[in-house]
């Protein structure tokens, strides 16, 4: 049993919001010794249809199915999934283990769902307001960029709000695919619309502003187009670096102005204004 309260302990020390496969790595990593191999399967729009979500590096429980033994997955009353499991542990002790872990997926289902914008996947705006605020508790010197998508009404007005959504989804996926080319820090989020922000570890103008122009032209270079239309999009780009005895309005503020200014002097550029 001691095993198996190690591995309790290893999954209630993750911090939260983590993400559903960190925490399934977790799983599997902790209990290794003991679990031979597993397979998560989730629950789609009810219990009579599952997909599945994850396999352990070791695939017995798929390719050898003498040792499996099958727990629903089930938090608060709700059904969500299930996992088999291939161990030769004691079923009893495996399902103490289980009820755990299913408690902290679900838990992580509900951050995800209350932090999350829900057409792009992307942070929404209440979590990365909260985000600043933390940060500004730690008084460090970084970077913020506020990106609007220019003249996207027409998308809507002209294709239809499928089209928009379609565009704003691709967006979202081409700016996480470019910040994990950048080699600072980043979190991104829908601000709202056809406008997102970016809170990045930078403290230098040039360095920010070199930043700015790899995303806008990321956006620049995407073929938005779908079987019906040929569609292409730019952005337009303020960005603000926080200083000391700043207010966090304040410094939101300076960056939405350096975005009005990329938007009136001509759009799809970056702007980073002194103040």
């Amino acid at each position: 049993m001691n095993d198996i309260i190690k591995v309790i302990n290893v999954l209630n020390d993750i911090p939260e919001p983590f993400s559903v496969d960190g925490i399934i790595k977790t799983f599997e990593a902790s209990s290794k010794n003991f679990i031979k191999s597993f397979a998560i399967y989730f629950y789609r729009d009810s219990i009579e249809e599952s997909r599945l979500w994850y396999v352990s590096k070791n695939k017995l429980v798929i390719n050898e199915k003498e040792n499996n033994k099958k727990y629903i997955l089930s938090a608060r009353g709700n059904k969500f999934g299930y996992i088999i499991v291939n161990t030769e542990k004691n079923e009893d002790e495996i399902s103490i283990l289980i009820n755990h872990l299913s408690i902290i997926l679900y838990s992580e289902k509900l951050s995800f769902l209350a932090n999350r914008d829900k057409l792009t996947g992307l942070y929404n705006r209440g979590y990365i307001i909260k985000y600043l605020e933390e940060k500004e508790s730690l008084n460090e010197i970084y970077s913020i960029v506020i990106i609007d998508l220019d003249k996207f009404k027409h998308y809507n007005d002209t294709y239809g709000h499928n089209i928009g959504d379609h565009v704003l989804k691709l967006v979202s996926k081409v700016m996480k695919e470019t910040l994990k080319k950048i080699n600072y820090k980043s979190v991104l989020a829908r601000y709202g619309g056809e406008e997102f922000i970016i809170v990045l570890d930078i403290d230098s103008k040039d360095n920010l502003f070199n930043a700015m122009e790899v995303i806008r032209n990321s956006v620049l270079e995407t073929d938005f187009s779908t079987e019906e239309y040929s569609l292409k999009a730019t952005a337009s780009l303020g960005g603000a670096i926080k200083e000391k005895n700043t207010t966090l309005r304040t410094f939101i503020n300076k960056a939405d102005q350096s975005l009005y200014n990329a938007k009136e002097t001509g759009r799809n550029k970056s702007v980073i204004l002194n103040f």
